[in-house]
């Protein structure tokens, strides 16, 4: 097997991102509570493959494992207390997680290096972060207003997570079927703020390009 460097770091990564969204299709089609423990297993592997594929400093890599630690904590607790605030501190330790390695792989594939095939696969990784950040945000925000999204009832998180990554996307991606709105200013925020985010992204996206073929074409 090829050792993980900085010329393929993000094939795994991302490849672990879209098993994690296949994943979370898969238990929104079995029956309530059923998969929640395979979500959780595929979302901590996810964890550790961004832990040991991404190039980050030892700063970074102490972020990270301290946010695998204290998710770990956090399933522990779903499992055996019936503690309230649990969701919420599962979900706030998973959006710093990805918040956090969004920005780490942005910077390694946005704003230094050549263009190559894993490069492009690190803009996708991103994007799909991006899906994923207001996903937890909505998630927090079921939470917190269960009737705050139209066409989502709410129910435990973990069986909301495949149809509120599917709206999370379709907004991200400025599509916007309609079969699921935002009921509440809170989410309607949310909404267009994601919108935003995802158009700007990719205009980020086509200029740091451009900008590096630009910079080689001069050399």
């Amino acid at each position: 097997m090829a050792s993980v460097d900085s010329h393929n770091n993000f094939y795994y990564f991302t490849a672990s991102l879209v098993i994690l969204l296949l994943s979370s299709a898969y238990v929104s089609s079995t029956p309530g509570g059923e998969g929640h423990l395979f979500l959780q297993v595929v979302m901590f592997v996810t964890q550790l493959v961004a832990y040991f594929s991404l190039n980050l400093s030892r700063h970074w890599r102490l972020f990270v494992g301290v946010m695998l630690v204290l998710l770990m904590l956090s399933n522990l607790l779903r499992e055996f207390t019936e503690w309230s605030a649990e969701p919420l501190i599962g979900l706030g330790v998973s959006l710093v997680f990805y918040c956090g390695i969004a920005y780490a792989a942005a910077r390694q594939v946005l704003f230094s290096g050549d263009i190559e095939p894993n490069t492009i696969a690190g803009t996708v990784a991103v994007y799909l972060l991006l899906g994923l950040i207001w996903t937890v945000l909505y998630l927090i925000a079921l939470e917190i207003w269960p009737a705050g999204i139209h066409g989502i009832e709410y129910q435990d998180w973990h069986d909301n997570f495949g149809i509120t990554t599917y709206f999370s996307y379709v907004t991200l991606s400025t599509v916007g079927y309609g079969d699921i709105s935002p009921a509440i200013p809170v989410t309607r925020t949310l909404a267009y703020l994601e919108a935003i985010t995802g158009t700007f992204y990719m205009a980020v996206v086509v200029a740091s390009m451009i900008g590096r073929v630009s910079k080689r074409a001069k050399k």
